[in-house]
């Protein structure tokens, strides 16, 4: 797995590339993730369109940083395309407690975020 963090408007959108399992150390991005939020950064969108794969270690990062950010009125996205990810995310009710958009521009437009 590997990751990129960039800017877009008010939050901080992370690109998560390739399979998120407990044999790849997500240890790495969660340790990122609690830095930023330590800085001030309390509204994050996670994007999925070029993860392959995904199992708990991956749902735990997800819930790891909503619980981080709700105590400081912050908010957490995802944004995954109808795949095996996106089913994942359904069979586990992560999408009853984070919003899923299925593309960065349906994310972008709902959010009002200018780029």
């Amino acid at each position: 797995m590997k990751y990129e963090i960039e800017d877009k408007g008010r939050f901080k959108m992370v690109h998560i590339i390739g399979n998120i399992t407990p044999e790849v150390s997500t240890s790495v991005l969660d340790e990122a993730l609690s830095d930023l939020i330590r800085q001030g950064v309390h509204n994050f969108v996670f994007n999925l369109e070029r993860t392959t794969y995904l199992d708990s270690s991956g749902i735990s990062i997800f819930i790891h940083c909503l619980c981080d950010v709700q105590e400081n009125n912050g908010s957490i996205y995802i944004i995954a395309e109808e795949n095996d990810v996106r089913e994942v995310l359904r069979l586990v009710g992560i999408d009853r407690l984070i919003k899923v958009y299925g593309t960065e521009k349906e994310f972008l437009e709902a959010q009002k975020v200018e780029v």
